[in-house]
């Protein structure tokens, strides 16, 4: 009985129109819905209750892929740095196990736009930052880079992380590759990972547009980068997100780069503008 309760539960992946395919779940993990959200807002406030609810999920729901999810951020926010990793991997081979052998991986779609693609997709980019944590950046780069193979609309901002681990890895031709395909975005990584590039290649011609560029979006970056010690600003762990344009954005950029940032070239270049 036990083993036909769990195949019931078990997500279904099937086609609807051309290379995309969508999760399915069955109405006893949907009904679960208003629990699981009740867990998700305690993360952050009180995970030792967020843990419960979703263990409890868990045990009822085998297959309840976005229970694991934030099972294991509440894991990690209580520095239980070896359960939050187990259980991002069990998030992840589960949602593997559900894809059928029709599904070919580089070439099928999982649209984010589709509400229970989200859960698989999510389990992708948390284990791929569990790696990252591990400074296991090749690994990383795996699991966020097949979410974007899955959803090219990169809806989670993969591109950005894959970036930060080029960088830490000091693959700069990789980086570089990166930023041109997606010449047109013009978020903060990209603003600034274009300029770190072009002061560690010595490119003078591209140096001052892309510096004008990097400044108007953040001025205070600089000021981070050539600090002798960080310290977060009061309002950097809000929990409505750090603001735009802000010191606490600046500080974050620090710590998401902190080994590129280190370079002497670049501590140079922005003591000398200073």
């Amino acid at each position: 009985m036990k083993i036909c309760a769990m195949a019931e539960q078990k997500p279904k992946v099937a086609k609807f129109d051309g290379d995309e395919w969508e999760f399915v779940f069955p109405a006893s993990i949907e009904k679960t819905y208003e629990e699981y959200f009740e867990g998700v807002e305690l993360l952050g406030e009180n995970d030792a209750a967020a843990e419960k609810i979703f263990k409890k999920l868990i045990q009822k729901h085998p297959y309840h892929i976005d229970a694991y999810n934030h099972l294991s951020l509440a894991f990690k926010n209580q520095k239980k740095l070896f359960e939050s990793f187990l259980t991002a991997e069990k998030a992840y081979l589960l949602g593997k196990l559900c894809l059928p052998k029709e599904f070919k991986m580089g070439k099928s779609k999982l649209p984010w736009g589709i509400l229970d693609n989200r859960p698989f997709l999510r389990s992708c980019q948390i284990l791929g930052m569990e790696y990252q944590d591990k400074k296991q950046y090749q690994e990383a780069i795996y699991y966020y880079t097949e979410a974007l193979d899955c959803n090219e609309d990169d809806n989670q901002g993969l591109r950005y992380l894959i970036l930060r681990c080029w960088f830490a890895m000091k693959k700069y031709d990789a980086a570089a590759l990166l930023l041109k395909k997606y010449h047109d975005d013009w978020g903060m990584d990209f603003i600034y990972g274009r300029l770190l590039l072009a002061i560690i290649n010595g490119e003078e011609k591209k140096i001052k547009p892309l510096l004008s560029d990097a400044l108007e979006y953040n001025k205070y970056v600089p000021a981070e980068i050539l600090k002798d010690k960080h310290a977060a600003p009061i309002n950097y762990s809000d929990m409505d997100g750090i603001a735009i344009h802000s010191e606490a954005e600046a500080y974050d950029y620090w710590v998401n780069n902190k080994i590129i940032l280190s370079d002497m070239r670049i501590k140079a270049f922005f003591a000398e503008i200073k």
